[in-house]
């Protein structure tokens, strides 16, 4: 005879203990049933891209309060949108700022909100996140589903053609019902060097295993699911500073793994469309604050990148740069219209500009002392066990190079002579600087007259967005990458929004789950 069961889903207390909850109802004929919940645990960590977690002040008129809190749309435009360079550098200062741990929680999981918030739910952008943690903490725990569940859709549905990539197996899902996979998050401090952030990560990993522990439960391994340059910071985590071991496999998406052009198009020409009014619509903005933040100037284009990016056209001629080395051919290039960061820009609350020679010196320590030493130690270093996935999409055309044309100005034609040397004019300096990719030169040759410019070209390279297809794809070449799969469609802020994104996550992470073969997470026969 047929049984009717009522799927009771397992809460978990703050003392780690099952609690299961049922509201009464009208006599039937139906049978609870409660799921047991297994005592060795594997915490899932999310660890978010720039600009992805929520931060405070730690000091001034701010104190305590969130500076950046990406609970919505609203809440980033609301704080952002119109505000000038000054209050841009004061609030975003890496050394004035910590991490937010009130942002909202997104609903629709069993679990209670001061769980969550344990989890570190509250400390990453909901706006970006908040369909992405739910869906996955509950893909991951659905044991009353198990036979019809996400995962085992995935023994029947590949999440893309590409190599490296087939229908999870019955063992590999049948394992990962084996064990409590909570998702949790680690939002950082995205102003600060990602070297640091991933010292972060590795306090907030141990917090969450003792957490656990002390539970009596086995826990002593994580999966790490990264977004941008979460990726570089869980790698920095894993690969420079050792912590290989604690990890079963991480999970990167659109991650910036050797730079994006698209940093210097936003430093040197603000962020593109509605989202720049609130992020940075021209260069004295986004300068303010770009300069005096170690994470975001590692997102420079590496070597690794490749030569040859930055291109300045005048018809057939052509310079490119870097040849050799990006640092000195161009990100410590002061004084040139083409180099990212103007030195006037660096400190707009210093409008007489005395101590400009003290900050050219600072955001040049942090090239030197920061950015390249970090890239450096992430050349080529990969989980043994890494799956990735980037966006390879003609619809988000991506700065993979970056190109200034030279154009005549209009209307700033006076006589029409042969045009100055191309390369005479990479060190003149511009009469105005539109801040939005326009650079305009008064050209005088005997007595001719030209008013020149130097206009920045739209994205050409297929990406995301942000990231280009170069940079997206580069761990694909990589050992220990097992598959590194491109996608249409992905937007770099919401590439776990849509389901082909989310359901390679899953995968991944329920294929990582057999790296417990050899542990002490191993159940032995």
């Amino acid at each position: 005879m047929a049984t009717n069961e009522r799927i009771i889903p397992a809460t978990i207390a703050d003392d780690g203990s099952a609690h299961y909850t049922s509201v009464t109802s009208a006599p039937d004929d139906s049978t609870a049933v409660c799921y047991m919940v297994p005592d060795r645990i594997i915490p899932v960590i999310f660890v978010p891209g720039i600009m992805g977690t929520n931060l405070k002040a730690v000091s001034g008129t701010d104190k305590d309060n969130p500076v950046w809190l990406v609970d919505s749309a609203a809440s980033v435009a609301g704080s952002w949108m119109w505000r000038g360079p000054e209050i841009r550098k004061k609030k975003l200062d890496p050394k004035n700022t910590v991490v937010y741990e009130d942002g909202k929680i997104p609903s629709g999981t069993a679990q209670s909100e001061t769980e969550l918030r344990r989890r570190g739910w509250g400390t990453v952008g909901n706006r970006s996140y908040g369909k992405f943690l739910p869906m996955l903490e509950n893909a991951l725990n659905d044991a009353s589903e198990c036979k019809t569940g996400l995962r085992a859709q995935l023994m029947r549905k590949l999440v893309a053609t590409a190599p490296g990539v087939s229908v999870l197996l019955h063992d590999e899902v049948d394992l990962s019902y084996r064990y409590q996979l909570p998702v949790h998050a680690v939002g950082y401090n995205w102003l600060q060097s990602n070297a640091d952030s991933a010292k972060h990560l590795a306090d907030k990993i141990e917090e969450f295993k003792d957490h656990y522990t002390k539970l009596r439960k086995t826990c002593d391994k994580v999966i790490l699911v990264t977004h941008s340059m979460g990726g570089l910071v869980a790698r920095y985590y894993s690969e420079v500073d050792g912590h290989r071991d604690s990890v079963l496999g991480i999970v990167h998406g659109v991650m910036p793994t050797t730079g994006t052009a698209t940093a210097y198009k936003r430093v040197k020409a603000g962020t593109e469309g509605a989202v720049g009014l609130a992020l940075g619509p021209d260069a004295a903005t986004m300068t303010a604050v770009f300069a005096q933040a170690p994470g975001a100037l590692q997102l420079l284009p590496s070597v690794e990148y490749g030569m040859g990016w930055l291109k300045i056209k005048d018809g057939g001629s052509l310079v490119s740069k870097p040849l050799a080395d990006p640092y000195a051919e161009i990100y410590l290039q002061r004084g040139k219209w083409w180099a990212p960061v103007n030195d006037k820009l660096i400190n707009p609350l210093d409008p007489a500009k005395k101590g400009i020679d003290a900050d050219w010196m600072s955001f040049a320590g942090l090239i030197n002392n920061e950015v390249q030493p970090f890239h450096e130690a992430m050349r080529g270093k990969f989980h043994s066990t890494t799956y990735a996935f980037y966006g390879d999409d003609e619809q988000h055309k991506t700065w993979g190079d970056v190109v200034w044309k030279r154009t005549i100005s209009p209307g700033g034609l006076v006589a029409t002579p042969d045009q100055s040397p191309l390369s005479g004019l990479m060190d003149k300096q511009p009469i105005q600087d539109s801040g939005t990719g326009t650079q305009t030169f008064d050209n005088r040759v005997n007595q001719w007259h030209t008013r020149e410019e130097f206009v920045l070209q739209d994205a050409s390279e297929h990406g995301d967005g942000t990231v280009p297809m170069r940079s997206g794809r580069a761990p694909s070449r990589q050992p220990g990458v097992k598959a590194c799969v491109p996608y249409p469609k992905v937007d770099h802020e919401g590439a776990y929004k849509e389901k082909p994104q989310q359901l390679f996550a899953l995968w991944a992470i329920t294929r990582i789950v057999m790296n417990v073969k050899g542990t002490s997470l191993e159940y032995k026969q």
